[in-house]
């Protein structure tokens, strides 16, 4: 079982450090765990300091508060990994995963076998074929 679920790059996430002086990275999304998720970035942050997340190409209402717990340079950009504020950010942003990897697979479905399916058709076959797996990746039986 993968402790850790594999974002989809393809949507951005918007990072707004809240240090000295406040600021909006453009990041994308490594994964996401229980307690946090990782993220590309352009610069390195500090540990410690307070994020908000949002996804307003996704779900524009979307936001997390956490702080940065490590991040390491790796050759030309950096990665970050947070924790997450509270535990209910932890499910908010579970559930943006989840949907997440169903607009990946519609993308998928439309290139490597032409069909364009609808958000609601894409969740539906999404569902009955990779929910079960997802929940027992994050835990949630």
């Amino acid at each position: 079982m993968r402790k850790f679920i594999r974002h989809p790059n393809q949507i951005p996430i918007d990072i707004k450090v809240d240090e000295a002086e406040p600021d909006h990275i453009d990041s994308g999304m490594i994964n996401i765990s229980a307690g946090g998720l990782a993220f590309r970035v352009p610069r390195a942050l500090s540990v410690g300091a307070k994020l908000t997340i949002s996804m307003p190409e996704l779900w524009p209402d979307y936001q997390a508060q956490g702080h940065v717990v490590w991040c390491r340079d790796v050759g030309g950009y950096h990665e970050a990994g947070i924790q997450f504020a509270e535990a209910s950010e932890a499910f908010k942003a579970r559930m943006v995963a989840q949907f997440c990897q169903i607009e990946d697979y519609k993308r998928a479905i439309q290139i490597n076998e032409g069909r364009l399916l609808s958000r609601e058709e894409a969740a539906r076959e999404w569902i009955g074929r990779y929910a079960e797996e997802f929940a027992e990746t994050i835990g949630w039986q």
